[in-house]
């Protein structure tokens, strides 16, 4: 036995070797958080999260069930925004959003009679050489929730289990852009919409990944097909939301599963818990920007006929649930 495997072989030294190694990730995620959160983001030219946090703070204030004039401080802060944006970005669609909400503040403020307000005439005067976009249209709307039979989509969605073996087929991508959509409507903090998917079919980074990737023992590893879900420290505005990264990329993975289970693609999640080293690599390999992060790693591919998986006994929903 070599001197280090000697000391892992000692609990004390053990435990102690795990706790300074998490500190120190913790402490390097601090740093990056610092780095690239939104008001860094924005000081850098990076504006589209501050965008977005405007847009749903505007949206909501419509939403009121007895509306005042309000946002002035808002809409001045999103017009300076969309001033940076050069003649080449204003297609992109947070500058869209951000110019739709205006248009849907102007709306507003005129139907409730609030045109005399300063705000509404500098906003007014500041749309008057841009068009609205006929596909991001801002605002509010009427909701009225469907009332449907819940007993497909319960069947369905109770009917999912994690599998590791797949047909030796790729993903179909009218399939792919079915869970997509599901995807992009799942709920994220304040409509920031933070998190992306790539669908991984470089050989090369697929090799990568078959070597880092944690919890791959009992996958097929000649036809798992992978999804990257990652999310962007850019969309965090304080430290109150430094979990944020990981808990949206949670939701909106089980859309994008369920999304898949739904066109019959299996699929099963494996946790993005390595190394700092290999996190830089995979990043780097994949090109992401620099304040995106991997929240979770899908292995997936259309069902066989017949699976074995582990039976994966879950709790009884009176034990995890207590009312207060």
């Amino acid at each position: 036995m070599n001197i280090m495997a000697a000391l892992k072989a000692n609990p004390t030294i053990r435990r102690i070797g795990k706790a300074v190694n998490t500190r120190r990730q913790f402490s390097d995620d601090a740093k990056d958080f610092n780095t690239f959160y939104v008001e860094e983001a924005e000081k850098n030219g990076d504006v589209r999260y501050s965008i977005m946090l405007l847009v749903h703070s505007l949206e909501k204030g419509m939403c009121f069930p007895n509306p005042r004039p309000f946002g002035f401080d808002k809409v001045s802060e999103l017009m300076n925004l969309l001033s940076r944006y050069s003649e080449k970005q204003k297609c992109e669609f947070e500058y869209q959003l951000g110019v739709s909400v205006l248009f849907a503040w102007v709306d507003f403020f005129e139907k409730h009679g609030w045109q005399k307000e300063t705000a509404f005439k500098k906003v007014r005067e500041f749309l008057s050489d841009k068009e609205r976009n006929p596909n991001i249209v801002a605002g509010y709307k009427e909701y009225k929730p469907a009332v449907a039979d819940p007993a497909p989509y319960e069947e369905m969605y109770l009917s999912r289990h994690s599998v590791r073996d797949y047909q030796d087929k790729l993903i179909d991508p009218a399939d792919i852009q079915f869970a997509l959509k599901c995807f992009v409507e799942t709920p994220t903090a304040c409509n920031r919409q933070m998190c992306r998917v790539y669908y991984i079919k470089d050989q090369e980074i697929k090799d990568l990944l078959n070597g880092v990737v944690i919890g791959l023992p009992g996958f097929n590893k000649k036809t798992v097909q992978y999804f990257i879900i990652t999310y962007d420290l850019a969309s965090f505005a304080y430290s109150g939301e430094r979990q944020q990264g990981f808990f949206n990329a949670g939701l909106c993975t089980m859309s994008f599963v369920n999304g898949l289970h739904a066109k019959g693609i299996g699929s099963c999640c494996l946790q993005w818990s390595n190394k700092r080293n290999e996190d830089v690599e995979v990043r780097t390999k994949l090109g992401l920007r620099d304040s995106e992060r991997i929240g979770i790693v899908i292995g997936a591919g259309y069902y066989l006929d017949e699976n074995v998986v582990p039976c994966s006994v879950r709790r009884k929903p009176e034990d995890v649930f207590r009312i207060i």
